[in-house]
């Protein structure tokens, strides 16, 4: 028969561990101690509930991993962004937890980790899964050790999956031209020009306002971007790094498409019944509703299976920006800024493939150079 302790615990007794077991809630998780004598137990309850009073974590080394994962997650909630969080979240209750979760913290090994990734292979998951899998489960390790729960981090002696990157498809002039001919006469044009002429990401492109473009200058200046949370419900939230937040220039292309654009909702607002000012999103539905991420990329993809280019995605419009403005000479740096990476070997890396091209390019242009020299 359990007994309650200040409501917050029981402690009862196991006939076949023959041991006392403490059960302890902490925010909705069940935290269990055992000991030889109900004394023990009970002074166990009592640190428990002394840390618990005192803000401490409740957290030891010999706790579940499945415990230490909640209450990890729970720490890191107010530093990410909700996208970031719910990622999070899903991975390591689909995941983690149902394959860690009995583990004690201070009993993992190398050797159960990689038992337990080979075994997800072995069940049809993706390289790609275990891969986020692997680094989850390594940050919240790591976070351990700075805890001072665990000496050192046994995924430190486990090979991460290897992962292929998701294929890169750049479009040619003249697919270009038949995605923009067949957009023209959907909701879509506006933000698949815009997207192919700037490289913004399509979650940038959908937080933007009016207040965010200036037309005449022929700049955006990014400072926010949009989610699609669970339940469907769109928040903005800050962008992806600090250097998303950026100002990219516009093409006069861009500007001219955009003006057009303000005065078509100013005439549609009269028509539905909506309003436009300056805080108010730039890309919409003609009837005045705000245009969700999934919509964006469904009604893409329809537009480019019906051209028979089932493989382009729409972020493909944002390598292709980058890769037109290296080929054409453009310096890397500038093609960082405007993508908003952090660094710029993430650009060099992921556009590699344009690498070889203008390195002959600048080899011939040097040999140009000399040639009249030569001949003197």
């Amino acid at each position: 028969m359990a007994r309650r302790m200040n409501g917050e615990g029981s402690i009862v007794f196991d006939g076949n561990r023959k041991k006392w077991v403490l059960a302890f809630s902490v925010n909705g998780n069940r935290i269990y101690r055992y000991g030889k004598s109900k004394a023990e137990v009970k002074q166990k309850l009592k640190e428990l509930q002394a840390r618990q009073t005192q803000g401490l974590s409740t957290v030891t080394a010999s706790m579940p991993i499945r415990n230490y994962l909640n209450e990890w997650l729970e720490l890191k909630k107010p530093n990410l962004r909700t996208s970031t969080y719910e990622g999070y979240e899903s991975l390591i209750r689909a995941h983690l937890i149902p394959r860690f979760g009995n583990i004690k913290l201070n009993k993992l090994t190398a050797e159960t980790i990689n038992r337990i990734w080979n075994k997800m292979l072995d069940d049809g998951h993706s390289p790609s899964l275990i891969h986020h899998c692997h680094n989850r489960l390594s940050k919240a390790l790591n976070d351990a050790i700075r805890r001072q729960l665990i000496d050192n981090n046994p995924i430190q002696y486990v090979t991460k999956p290897t992962t292929e990157a998701k294929e890169m498809h750049i479009l040619d002039t003249t697919q270009i031209q038949h995605v923009l001919r067949l957009a023209k006469e959907t909701a879509y044009y506006p933000i698949v020009h815009t997207a192919l002429h700037t490289g913004l990401r399509r979650n940038e492109l959908l937080g933007l306002r009016w207040k965010d473009i200036d037309t005449h200058e022929g700049m955006i200046y990014l400072s926010r971007s949009v989610y699609q949370a669970k339940g469907g419900v769109t928040l903005v939230q800050a962008p992806k790094t600090n250097s998303s937040k950026r100002s990219v220039t516009l093409p006069n292309a861009s500007s001219e498409l955009l003006q057009e654009l303000r005065l078509q909702q100013e005439l549609d607002s009269f028509l539905h019944g909506y309003k436009v000012n300056e805080n108010s999103p730039i890309f919409i539905r003609r009837t005045g509703e705000r245009l969700l991420p999934s919509a964006v990329t469904h009604g893409f993809k329809a537009l480019v299976r019906a051209i028979g280019m089932d493989n382009i995605r729409f972020h493909d419009l944002r390598h292709t920006h980058a890769s037109i403005l290296l080929k054409q000479g453009e310096h890397p740096k500038v093609v960082q800024e405007r993508l908003g990476h952090a660094k710029i070997s993430t650009t060099m890396d992921v556009y590699s493939h344009v690498m070889p091209t203008l390195q002959k390019e600048a080899a011939q242009r040097f040999n140009l150079e000399l040639e009249p020299a030569s001949l003197a």
